[in-house]
């Protein structure tokens, strides 16, 4: 080998002297052989590609069907929203917020201008009632009076022998205001009615005489009736809601205590397989579905149970604290085996409870107070897990994939629910004059809240990072949104022209 100007020459073991030979067919044919080689590759991850799509498009339509069966949530809303119908009869919003979906129609009590009281079944895409029946009246009411509407709960049976569900009214009438009372009056029903209606037509099936001081409550297949004896006490009967047949009693072991000069007020609640019985002063007693006494409440004034978050069961009370106190009677998804915390050592809990209007499970374990702060307790030992300051107006809030979306007086954030870290924030122009902040809504896809521009829209955000996604206008008077059964309602609240709601779709 020699040296030529810094170049040497390298002979290849394969080199047999002869010049190379082109390829047959040149680079032509060489770039054909090295598609030929490749195409079943790219053919392979354009494969893989689009079932890889296809499988996340799929699971991305199953989680949403998942969430959208939930509790509060609308169906899937777009840009294209209208209002479909309108009601504008006086008590048309209580009659909207307040009613329960019963095969797929909304049903709700309601008492006309004239004292009537009826409960009535309203077709969510038209607005058209369905079926309406008279439960009591029409009963003239003092001026300024407004009479209460029938109490109506529907049963749940667990069991096929019982039977579908059935809707349970409690009916009061006859009011009369009281004499010789110091007190400010308040009208007092004279008679009492259970009454059992058909759901699917409205049609009366069973009815049974009350006390006229009786109160209503129903969970799962039991209907819990609480009464003021004569002389004073309280007593609780556990019946089947269709034939009134009691399954036990309970009579408290001392009076009922009541404000001066009135005579007392039974207070009932039933939850998740706990009932509490008393009165607006003075001790109450809980019990188990069984009538068995699980505890006796002495610290209470106006004590409830509630629902903080779903599989949690809590006791609420004043104590004549400006704040309520919670007690955590059961923390754990499968509450009605009554496992869990214990009636008498469950962790207490300060401050006013804000229950998720939408709640998927996630940040399990946590409750949330609020006020001037957002609060989150550790439901197992009542800690607190984080605080985010936030504002003393009334508000609700949203769980979503452990994110808990929140109005502000200046718009709408996103905090993570688990430790309270602040993700998004975005502005939007709150209703002039409103007692209380918009509401957040949610079809699962994006959040909602009404903006009060020159014209009223129904605003949509990316609940990743709140981007506005879209905005549709909505009647011109909407105060609020809300979510009844899976559609979202507008609400219009007047002084000068009266309520009404609008369903939009």
């Amino acid at each position: 080998m020699t040296l030529r100007g810094g170049l040497r020459d390298v002979v290849r073991h394969d080199d047999d002297g002869t010049p190379p030979q082109a390829p047959v067919g040149g680079s032509r044919g060489t770039a054909a052989a090295r598609l030929r080689r490749w195409w079943p590759v790219a053919l392979g991850v354009v494969a893989v590609l689009a079932v890889t799509q296809a499988t996340l498009a799929t699971r991305g339509r199953s989680h949403l069907s998942r969430i959208q069966v939930l509790p509060g949530v609308a169906r899937t809303t777009d840009a294209s929203v209208t209002e479909k119908w309108r009601r504008d009869v006086p008590g048309s919003i209580e009659l909207a917020l307040s009613a329960t979906v019963v095969d797929g129609r909304w049903v709700g009590a309601a008492v006309a201008a004239d004292g009537t009281q009826t409960i009535q079944a309203t077709d969510p895409d038209t607005g058209v009632t369905a079926w309406s029946t008279v439960l009591a009246g029409p009963e003239p009411a003092e001026a300024g009076t407004q009479l209460p509407k029938p109490t109506c709960e529907l049963d749940r049976p667990t069991g096929a022998v019982s039977g579908f569900p059935t809707l349970v009214c409690l009916v009061l009438a006859g009011y009369q205001t009281p004499g010789g009372v110091t007190a400010p009056a308040r009208p007092e029903p004279s008679s009492a009615r259970i009454v059992v209606v058909d759901r699917s037509t409205g049609a009366i099936t069973a009815e049974r005489a009350a006390a006229p001081s009786s109160v209503l409550a129903v969970d799962g297949d039991v209907a819990y009736i609480a009464e003021v004896t004569p002389d004073g006490f309280g007593l609780v009967t556990a019946t089947d809601p269709r034939t009134g047949q009691a399954r036990w009693t309970f009579t408290t072991p001392q009076p009922l205590q009541s404000t001066t000069g009135r005579q007392p007020l039974a207070r009932l609640s039933a939850l998740d397989g706990h009932v509490l019985v008393g009165s607006e002063q003075g001790p109450a007693w809980l019990l188990s579905s069984t009538g068995s006494v699980e505890s006796k409440v002495t610290d209470v004034a106006g004590a409830t149970l509630i629902a903080p978050r779903v599989g949690v069961v809590a006791l609420q009370t004043w104590s004549g604290s400006s704040s309520p106190r919670l007690r955590v009677l059961t923390s754990n998804p499968d509450s009605t085996t009554g496992s869990g915390v214990g009636p008498n050592d469950g962790p207490t809990i300060e401050g006013d409870v804000v229950t998720p209007t939408v709640d998927d499970g996630s940040a399990p374990g946590l409750i949330f107070t609020g006020g001037s702060h957002l609060t989150a307790w550790d439901a197992a030992t009542g800690e607190e897990r984080w605080s985010a300051s936030g504002s003393s107006a009334v508000g609700n809030i949203v769980l979503l994939g452990g994110r808990l979306y929140q109005p502000t007086p200046i718009g709408l954030r996103a905090l993570d629910a688990t430790s309270g870290a602040f993700r998004w924030q975005k502005r939007i122009l709150i209703p002039a004059g409103a007692s209380h902040l918009p509401t957040v809504v949610s079809d699962g896809r994006a959040v909602f809240m009404l903006e009060a521009a020159a014209i009223r829209r129904l605003v949509a955000f990316d609940p990743m990072d709140g981007s506005r996604m879209w905005a549709s206008v909505v009647p011109e008077d909407t105060t609020d949104l809300a979510v009844v059964g899976d559609r979202i309602v507008a609400v219009q609240r007047s002084y000068f022209h009266g309520d009404a709601v609008s369903a939009l779709g």
